[in-house]
């Protein structure tokens, strides 16, 4: 069957799944996204993606030319000396990538989707392959023929468990505590004007863990200084009687007290003084709480199912890959549609192209994890060509933008 006309269901309407839709369209393909969510947009956690891929997305109209980023230049990698107000300098780095506001990004890429293909609050309850397509059962029980269904909808994907009926992400031992703000809240600005002057970032080294601090466009879609939120992320070990065996995640507001008591000691122990108050900046009901999981997957189609960005395989945050791998396998759909026949030859292309790149990422992403959660070295020995040889042992051959080259200075 050629791909025009086609009349394909995108399960999942973030970022994948718009992107998707937007690459699948101009095939001539007739898309409708379901997103089961009322509403996205108010989404804003931080986001990296390479610095050629935002140039790429632009060229290629899917995100508007004026998008807004805020550029990251420089990585400082610190630690905790007494009351020492940011900490001692370990290392710096060159670190070129693009932070993005999670709901700007989408809502960026929403705005490419026709409203009428676009059905927010729909629920998809069951799937039902055939040799012609797919017939698909909406949560209020009425069903429609579909002749390819799409995966988007993340790393709990129900697409990819009719694939790979065995296969669920597998809990890395680890959580992320994350949370964001407006700058307004800042009453030190020091650090918010190095990073607007130099684009630096920050990561803070303790034993048994790290932290990321950096800044994202605000929700108004500016980056200028006093438009912008500060975003920060700590990998830290799992609470004791915390069960995240199978995946899940805490939103904020559904942090109990206690954890959150137990994670504030931690900060209070192991991050430097202005580190400390950039996290407490967010009020604890604006913390949210995200087990680290990862899953390979041998595949990523069958017959006129596929899988798109984390219903593919899932890798952890480490490798700041998450929108990454879903837009460029997005990219790679759109290119493979134009030149393929039919819907098989152009999703067996897909999956040895795109099923590659994602299980190298799951690979890397559980090396950095190892290196820097799950036996983090001693740090306040380490010296800045420590630094260089621990990186190049940890990415092992493998390219990661945001782990540059080396100034070698404290």
């Amino acid at each position: 069957m050629a791909i025009e006309g086609m009349k394909v269901a995108i399960a999942g309407g973030s970022i994948a799944g718009c992107a998707t839709a937007i690459a699948l369209s101009r095939a001539g393909c007739d898309v409708t996204v379901f997103e089961r969510s009322s509403s996205l947009q108010d989404r804003g956690s931080g986001i990296a993606i390479p610095v050629p891929l935002r140039d790429q997305l632009i060229e290629a109209g899917y995100i508007d030319a004026g998008y807004a980023t805020c550029r990251l230049h420089y990585r400082r990698w610190v630690i905790r000396v007494g009351d020492l107000s940011m900490g001692r300098r370990l290392w710096g780095q060159e670190s070129e990538g693009e932070a993005n506001n999670w709901g700007n990004l989408w809502r960026s890429l929403r705005g490419k989707v026709p409203d009428d293909v676009y059905k927010v609050g729909s629920a998809i309850a069951a799937y039902a392959p055939a040799s012609d397509g797919v017939q698909v059962t909406f949560g209020d029980g009425t069903e429609e023929h579909f002749d390819a269904v799409v995966g988007a909808d993340g790393y709990r994907s129900k697409v990819r468990e009719l694939i790979h009926p065995h296969s669920e992400p597998q809990f890395a031992g680890y959580v992320l505590w994350r949370g964001n703000y407006e700058e307004s809240r800042v009453t030190d600005r020091s650090w918010l004007d190095e990073t607007a002057e130099d684009g630096s970032w920050y990561t803070v080294c303790y034993p048994g863990g790290h932290g990321v601090f950096y800044m994202i466009p605000g929700f108004d879609d500016r980056s200028d200084i006093g438009h912008r939120r500060v975003n920060w992320a700590v990998y830290a070990p799992t609470l004791p009687g915390q069960d995240f065996s199978h995946p899940s995640s805490l939103a904020p507001g559904a942090v109990d007290e206690d954890s959150y008591a137990v994670f504030d000691a931690l900060v209070e122990e192991h991050f430097p003084p202005y580190h400390q108050q950039l996290i407490r900046h967010s009020a604890p009901d604006e913390v949210s709480l995200q087990p680290i999981y990862d899953e390979p997957v041998p595949s990523y189609v069958q017959d006129r199912l596929l899988l798109i960005g984390d219903a593919g395989t899932v890798t952890r945050p480490h490798t700041g890959s998450g929108a990454t791998k879903a837009l460029q396998d997005a990219l790679s759909l759109e290119r493979l549609a134009a030149e393929a026949d039919s819907w098989e030859s152009m999703a067996a292309a897909y999956n040895e192209e795109r099923v590659a790149s994602g299980n190298s990422l799951v690979e890397l992403g559980r090396r950095i994890g190892y290196a820097q959660v799950e036996s983090t070295p001693d740090w306040k020995s380490m010296k800045p060509t420590d630094f260089v040889a621990w990186t190049k042992a940890t990415l092992a051959g493998d390219d990661l933008y945001f782990y540059g080259k080396s100034d070698e200075s404290a």
